[in-house]
């Protein structure tokens, strides 16, 4: 009689399953929550009392299993600097990920991109395989390595995380890259690491891992290609948790710990992390990277937080492997691989966790860059780029069209050029084959989306969607010079204003009429030149501008000048406002500006501006923001400064008795005016044989006893606070003046200390130093100099000689 045998079953948790399981003592807490799975008990004598282990524990698709494949998967949107992120783009797509520079694969008919039907589109349900909510343990947490110790995994266990690594002739950097992962926090893993043809010594370098760690295994296989190597990665693969590396790149200590203790804390399908780029031993923000994981986000989804489309990528993820296999995720076998699964994943995914943390070290690789540069233009390299680019859309506008838009936009700046370019230099079918490719991906793109990509984007994608290649060799041409040269702008229309750049093609009637539109991509510029000290004040001169348009274009248009405290919505105070005239003429001199064919000139007194008669109110950081308005435009800009400008070492300017201007240079070389307003201030401060006699004045009334205390001024110094009597008299309703004595002995050991006013209400008020002479002293024979800090405060230094 036949036997039929019982293929693996996933059941559903329980709706009774509310809480934490029970967990059997002889059971590792990492397989407490497995799913179960139906399994054939073996007879008497026959491993009785043994856990089975069956050869295939997460059947594949097509292999037994119920689930059927989703062949249609996504890609990524999002706009940071184009360069920077073609460049991000480039050196993981153009080279296969993993360290496959060059690599041969194998080759597949260009079919059109289509997507199976997904399980909730036909067919029987796909079962929920979320954990339960409630209370669980952080099992990640568990099996770290305490410190000094190599606690393997035995290898008859079933790892928590499975990694797979393909590798293919990447001798030089597969050691650092299988270090990394041994050297993880989080030990119970296993690595699969497949050779995909390897012709040079990397396998000999995976053999050696293989034979000192039981947790490395090694598959053969011939070169197919990245995305089979990994698919034979997984097959292979025992963990509850699934994650991929690539052969060339540094995994961080504590990266797999943080993602798998994620999964468990959430009960998320899929949790990813932040990236750096490696590059010569430096690490750098990832462009791609940057605004999807600029904060920890756990249980979100791609839907909720839109920046995910750009998340394109395997590498810095842990999956669920019950949510994989559900989804019946796979690689396709061509280049740019990651795109079409990893964005169905996001969608899919009931939850996702994200951090901001680092997991993944992206190598740029120094000996790739020539082979990147010259094969991103080969017809089999642009033909795989646009099919994943729209399996991607097309995915998205069956399950998420509100992502469509911003994937769109990502891949016409990215993707879509780089077919422009291609298109350029490529002859006869494969130019056609690809024109059809292109055009085809464009025909589905919205006109909203059009609109939003950059004009010089526009016009070249305009004029390859429309074959006109002569026109887009010009086009290509003028994009090369043009970030070198300022493209003049002018206003068009008459009952809505716009602006247009005067790119290749302005007026041609083969082309929309909103090509060559530039109004949302103007910035107002302007920059401070000089500024200068003078008595009761301070001075600020320099210009405003718009690049690209001319003066007489701007006649009408209201400008005027603010001092804002904090920022742009913070608290504004007037310089003066403007209604610009046309040509270069002298405006009145009370006005402070002047036009000329260079801008709109300016010179202003800040001292007088500046509410300084506010007192502590008028404390913090002010900024000069330029705002323009007229002529369909509404810009806004914060006014730079060169940070050479002999000014800002100068130190603070003093403007009357403990009030100060302190001009620096913050972010973007964005102009600052720090307004330092001291509640307290030491005027005196005289040297004797054992230590320092103070006095000053304070703008409160202060009750005795006081004192003057003495803090580290850094914590970590290791320094103890002191404190000193202080003698306090009255002076006149809401002033006091204050004397002490600070005998240097007395304090203890440290680089610096800071001195502050105490009084009997427990109020501490920091001391600023209203002189301009530094004071010197010695005490014990320790040698200390008093003198002023960055802020204005008093601050003692011990000086120590070097011989």
């Amino acid at each position: 009689m036949a036997v039929r045998r019982l293929a693996a079953v996933r059941r559903p948790p329980s709706p009774l399953a509310v809480g934490p399981r029970r967990r059997t003592p002889h059971r590792h807490p990492a397989r407490a929550v497995r799913p179960a799975v139906r399994r054939r008990r073996p007879g008497r004598g026959q491993g009785a009392g043994r856990r089975h282990r069956p050869h295939a524990r997460h059947p594949r698709p097509g292999r037994g299993s119920t689930l059927r494949p989703a062949r249609d998967l996504p890609g990524g949107a999002g706009r940071p600097r184009a360069d920077a992120r073609d460049a991000d783009r480039r050196a993981g797509q153009d080279r296969p990920a993993g360290g496959q520079a060059d690599r041969p694969r194998a080759r597949t008919a260009p079919d059109a991109p289509q997507a199976a039907q997904d399980q909730e589109e036909g067919g029987r349900p796909a079962p929920d395989l979320r954990a339960p909510r409630g209370p669980r343990r952080h099992l990640a947490a568990a099996n770290r390595c305490p410190p000094g110790e190599a606690r393997l995994r035995r290898s008859t266990d079933v790892p928590l995380l499975s990694v797979v690594v393909p590798f293919y002739n990447v001798e030089k950097y597969i050691a650092a890259c299988l270090a990394s992962i041994a050297a993880q926090t989080l030990t119970d893993l296993e690595v699969i690491c497949v050779d995909d043809g390897s012709a040079d010594g990397s396998a000999g370098v995976v053999a050696g891992w293989a034979a000192r760690d039981p947790r490395f295994r090694v598959l053969t296989r011939p070169n197919a290609g990245l995305g089979p190597a990994r698919d034979a990665g997984v097959t292979a693969a025992t963990g509850r948790y699934l994650a991929f590396a690539d052969s060339d790149d540094i995994v961080p200590p504590g990266a797999y710990d943080l993602l798998v203790g994620s999964l468990e804390r959430t009960g998320s399908d899929l949790a990813c992390g932040n990236v750096r780029r490696l590059k010569d031993g430096r690490l750098t923000q990832s462009w791609a990277h940057r605004e999807a994981f600029a904060r920890t986000l756990p249980r979100t989804h791609i839907t909720e937080h839109p920046g995910l489309v750009r998340d394109r990528m395997a590498w810095n993820k842990v999956f669920r492997r019950a949510f994989w296999d559900a989804r019946g995720l796979s690689f396709p076998a061509r280049m740019y691989e990651d795109q079409p699964v990893m964005i169905p994943a996001h969608v899919h995914a009931s939850r996702v966790d994200v951090h901001a943390e680092p997991v993944y070290h992206w190598r740029e690789r120094e000996d790739g860059g020539g082979s990147i540069t010259q094969r991103r233009l080969e017809p089999d390299n642009v033909r795989d780029r646009l099919l994943s680019v729209a399996e991607t859309a097309a995915f998205l506008a069956r399950h998420a069209p509100e992502l469509k838009p911003p994937l769109d936009a990502e891949s016409m700046e990215i993707d879509l050029l780089v077919a422009a370019e291609a298109a350029a230099v490529l002859t006869g079918p494969d130019r056609d084959r690809l024109l059809d490719l292109a055009c085809g991906y464009l025909d589905g793109v919205d006109e909203t989306t059009w609109r939003a990509v950059p004009a010089l984007t526009r016009l070249r994608l305009r004029l390859l969607h429309r074959r006109m290649i002569p026109e887009l060799r010009s086009a290509l041409a003028f994009a090369e010079q043009a970030t070198a040269t300022e493209v003049r702008v002018r206003p068009g229309g008459v009952t809505r204003r716009r602006w247009y750049a005067d790119y290749p093609l302005r007026g041609d009637r083969r082309l929309p009429a909103d090509t060559h539109e530039v109004t949302g991509e103007l910035r107002l510029r302007g920059s401070v030149e000089r500024l200068c000290f003078q008595t009761g004040g301070l001075r600020a001169q320099g210009r405003i501008w718009l690049p690209g348009a001319a003066l007489d274009d701007l006649a009408g248009a209201r400008l005027k000048l603010a001092l804002r405290q904090g920022g742009r919505e913070g608290r504004a105070v007037p310089l003066g406002q403007w209604r610009l005239a046309p040509g270069a003429r002298e405006y009145a001199e009370a006005a402070g500006i002047t036009a000329d064919a260079d801008g709109i000139g300016f010179d202003l007194d800040l001292g007088r501006a500046l509410p300084l008669a506010d007192g502590p109110k008028a404390e913090g950081a002010w900024q000069i923001r330029a705002d323009l308005e007229g002529h369909g435009l509404t810009l806004s800009a914060g006014l730079t400064a060169p940070a050479s400008d002999p000014v800002f070492g100068k130190g603070p300017l003093r403007l009357g008795a403990g009030l100060w201007i302190i001009p620096c240079v913050g972010n973007h070389r964005r102009l600052r005016l720090r307004v330092r307003c001291a509640g307290a201030a030491v005027t005196r401060c005289v040297p004797g044989r054992a230590g320092l006699t103070i006095s000053g004045w304070v703008r409160a009334d202060v009750p005795p006893p006081a004192e003057v205390a003495l803090l580290p001024q850094d914590d970590a110094a290791g320094g103890r606070e002191v404190a000193f009597p202080a003698e306090v008299g009255r002076v006149r309703a809401g002033m006091c003046r204050f004397t002490a004595d600070i005998p240097l002995g007395g304090i203890g050991a440290g680089p610096a200390w800071r001195f502050a006013l105490r009084h009997r209400d427990a109020r501490t008020v920091p001391l600023a130093f209203d002189s301009a002479e530094h004071v010197e002293g010695e005490a014990d024979r320790r040698r200390f100099v008093v003198t002023r800090s960055g802020n204005c405060n008093l601050v003692l230094r011990e000086r120590i000689d070097q011989r």
